[in-house]
């Protein structure tokens, strides 16, 4: 256990979301570097995402993960692509300035403009006690990832055309 905070905290410092910047820890890659078919939306790293803003803590629209959930994700990428569909990640490893800044935006007063796109349904003040948000994260550990599946030449016609 020692080991993953000496991890957690290692990437914590290097805050590794920037594209060719700073030296990942060695258990730490860029998904395009093992998996580069699968497409990146990195939605916290600009302002279209359910806070409306960019959010702390991300440098750059990259997704970073610990090595085995990359290799995983290659592999599901590999079969996926046989049946014509494509993994689509939208967020992977979350600094925990990130975390915190979730926390305290659902909190927080206005800041709802996304409201309509992104929890309709739902009061911003109800994210936290309904489970959308939460305190801590296994995305700060480089082990989750939020995902799609689309398929692939639909996407990739839609990309094309842009």
């Amino acid at each position: 256990m020692t080991w993953l905070v000496a991890l957690f905290l290692a990437v914590s410092l290097l805050t590794a979301a920037a594209a060719e910047g700073p030296a990942l820890p060695k258990e730490f890659v860029r998904l395009r570097d093992v998996a580069p078919t699968i497409r990146q939306d990195m939605r916290y790293a600009g302002a279209f995402n359910f806070t409306g803003a960019k959010v702390p803590g991300y440098r750059a629209a990259e997704c970073i993960l610990w090595r085995p959930a990359a290799e995983a994700l290659a592999r599901a990428q590999e079969r996926l692509k046989a049946e014509g569909y494509s993994l689509k990640v939208y967020d992977c490893y979350r600094p925990v300035q990130a975390v915190r800044a979730f926390a305290a935006w659902s909190r927080g007063a206005g800041g709802d403009a996304m409201k309509p796109v992104f929890y309709p349904g739902f009061d911003k003040s109800r994210l936290f006690a309904l489970g959308y948000i939460a305190s801590k994260s296994h995305h700060s550990l480089g082990i989750a990832v939020d995902l799609g599946l689309v398929e692939a030449r639909r996407d990739r016609a839609a990309a094309l055309s842009r």
